[in-house]
């Protein structure tokens, strides 16, 4: 190499070619063929066709449903630098040429968020141009204000995460995604009466922008940091697809867990079956991924449910309910492969005991916060009664259904 911007390009050139090498190993030409191309053509007409005549139905999709979308898509993605572990060897003697290659991929970064903020806008075109009437002005103003409130985020998370540990980013965390939220959905349902509010926040948050970007290129001890978001952000297509089959690394925090510290009987009989779903519910309970995941999933869906319609609420309250019991099915699953557990002659039969009695007590938490939300959204009395009752029931039919096999 002969000079950063050449080294830079050829790690763009690099990661390219990895990202279509993962997504080939997902797509091959016969999913090309027989999948992705017919749905690609049936999705661009029926895009063109809404665009010209939209349906009935689109109507009643309000522009706080499209905001909340918008605004989850903010939080994807991050800015990344391309720096590289072995820079530490090498570039970092060098440090005219690691500031700029940090700059150089800086500013890719920026660029490619602008392009994919673009792309999702133009996603939404047709609710925003046929059912909003929003002129080409405000469609504009839309993507900027997406635009520069996901370099926000995306400039103050990493900010958080190399000044905060812990439990306390993610209450920042929390805390930022609520306020953020809220001031998004105040512009957008802004933008459609008045749209000097939304060029007023662009500016802003352009200016917002260039301060944290400043704060950020001159922080210093940040390489390592750089280096592991820089391996996320690369393996982020081979992780998805890779996630049932790489082994989970576990990294014990506290000596004494904060739930089920003393390992009290839980559940009441006797027999393997009893023991392991004991032990997959504590082991579900002490898991502080799991416990942050749940939170950020149940926030996600009670906020859909405060914007939807009543019919489509309930229709996500029921998959929401689904979704829950796969995702606890697949924990009890992946926990009953532990080499611990490997180490004893258990049954299949006794697994999927355990897995009958684990499941519905592990999806009830999340779906009982769900169900009161969803039942507060009604705006009636009777509506969290309702909702939270029909919870338990819900919880075990579903489970009933969906571990009936192992």
């Amino acid at each position: 190499m002969t000079s950063s911007f050449q080294l830079f390009t050829r790690r763009v050139r690099s990661d390219w070619k990895f990202q279509i090498r993962a997504m080939r190993m997902a797509v091959d030409w016969v999913i090309a063929i027989y999948f992705v191309i017919p749905v690609l053509l049936v999705a661009g007409y029926h895009y063109y066709a809404w665009y010209m005549t939209p349906p009935a139905w689109l109507h009643g999709i309000s522009v706080h449903t499209v905001a909340t979308l918008c605004y989850l898509f903010t939080w994807l993605g991050t800015l990344r630098y391309f720096v590289e572990e072995g820079d530490q060897l090498f570039l970092r003697q060098n440090e005219g040429w690691f500031r700029h290659l940090m700059h150089l991929g800086y500013r890719y970064s920026v660029a490619l968020q602008g392009m994919t903020s673009l792309l999702v806008t133009l996603v939404f075109l047709p609710l925003l141009v046929s059912v909003y009437a929003y002129s080409a002005t405000q469609v504009v103003g839309f993507w900027l204000l997406t635009y520069v409130v996901k370099l926000n985020i995306g400039l103050l998370r990493q900010l958080l995460a190399l000044r905060i540990r812990g439990f306390m980013l993610w209450v920042w965390r929390i805390l930022m995604f609520a306020v953020g939220f809220a001031v998004y959905q105040f512009i957008v349902t802004a933008l459609t009466d008045h749209a000097l509010y939304c060029w007023v926040a662009v500016a802003l948050g352009a200016l917002t922008f260039a301060l944290l970007t400043r704060v950020r290129l001159r922080a210093r001890g940040t390489f390592f940091a750089d280096v592991e978001r820089e391996r996320d952000a690369r393996m982020r297509i081979v992780s998805l697809m890779l996630i049932r089959v790489m082994e989970r690394k576990r990294k014990p925090i506290r000596r004494t867990p904060l739930l089920f510290g003393r390992s009290q009987r839980l559940l009441k009989g006797k027999g393997a079956g009893t023991g392991m779903a004991e032990l997959l519910i504590k082991s579900f309970f002490r898991n502080g991924l799991q416990w942050r995941q749940s939170i950020q999933f149940a926030a996600a869906v009670s906020a859909a449910l405060f914007l939807l319609p009543v019919g489509i609420k309930l229709l996500v309250w029921l998959l929401a309910a689904v979704l829950l019991v796969f995702w606890r099915k697949s924990f009890c699953k992946d926990e009953l492969t532990t080499p611990f557990l490997n180490l004893f002659p258990i049954k299949d039969e006794m697994k999927h005991q355990a897995l009958q009695k684990a499941v519905p007590i592990l999806v009830l938490p999340v779906l009982i916060v769900i169900s009161l939300v969803g039942g507060i959204s009604f705006f009636t009395w009777w509506g969290p009664l309702v909702m939270v009752a029909a919870a338990f029931p819900l919880a075990y039919g579903s489970s009933s259904v969906f571990t009936s096999w192992y």
